[in-house]
């Protein structure tokens, strides 16, 4: 997928008869396409048994793109894509931001059809796939992931199932910290790197199974939790 603007891989000649959908739905579906055509070798390699495929990104739509891009001649705002019902975009620690995709497919390990809601993290990538290829990480040191593998194939109830806190960072300074259902965000004011924009300092403390959207700041209303998650944050190396 490429970033913005999306005008150029839309023009393409192969992209000519694709352009129902504006020039963000062409790309989408040219990406669709070459994932076949990937796929497609693996099956005529014999390898379609026994390859882990997985699907996902970095980070949400570049809604909030920077100036210089503006008055391109070719950026529209739609290019970006909508992270639907979730407030923020790339470059934001809201769920708009960070909430991706994952999708995997391995044949006779992991359940077809299942859908997960348990948050997890990219960097948990690298603890599970060791895991299912039988690596040997290095002794001593810490990850910052951890495995999901147990999750992904069926072998522990997702009901129940606890992740290690998730730190969101942003250019480098932690931003939010998710621990199950609950997200705790702090932020000093400053300028989003990425857009440009100042934003003023904030603390808040959202649940996002029964907030998703993250419009409602329940910090005051349950000092408990937030102390958990405010002590987590403070604790981030």
């Amino acid at each position: 997928m490429p970033h913005l603007p999306v005008a150029f891989a839309a023009q393409a000649a192969r992209m000519k008869d694709l352009q129902q959908a504006g020039p963000l739905g062409a790309v989408v579906e040219d990406l669709d396409a070459h994932i076949a055509k990937l796929w497609k070798v693996v099956e005529e390699q014999g390898l379609a048994d026994n390859t882990i495929l997985i699907f996902s990104s970095d980070n949400g739509p570049w809604i909030e793109y920077p100036v210089r891009m503006s008055g391109d001649g070719h950026t529209k705002n739609w290019h970006a894509g909508t992270a639907g019902v979730f407030r923020g975009s790339k470059a934001q620690t809201f769920e708009g931001g960070v909430r991706e995709p994952f999708i995997v497919y391995w044949k006779g390990h992991v359940p077809a059809g299942k859908i997960l809601r348990s948050p997890i993290s990219n960097v948990d990538l690298l603890p599970t796939l060791a895991e299912w290829t039988g690596a040997t990480l290095p002794a001593g040191r810490a990850l910052d992931g951890q495995s999901i593998a147990s999750l992904l194939t069926g072998q522990v109830a997702e009901k129940g199932y606890q992740h290690k806190p998730i730190y969101l960072v942003n250019h480098g300074k932690v931003e939010a910290v998710r621990l199950g259902e609950w997200k705790y965000r702090r932020l000093s004011a400053g300028i989003n790197p990425s857009s440009g924009k100042s934003y003023d300092a904030i603390e808040e403390l959202f649940n996002i199974n029964w907030d998703p959207s993250e419009r409602t700041n329940v910090l005051a209303e349950f000092p408990e939790k937030t102390k958990e998650l405010k002590d987590l944050f403070d604790t981030f190396k």
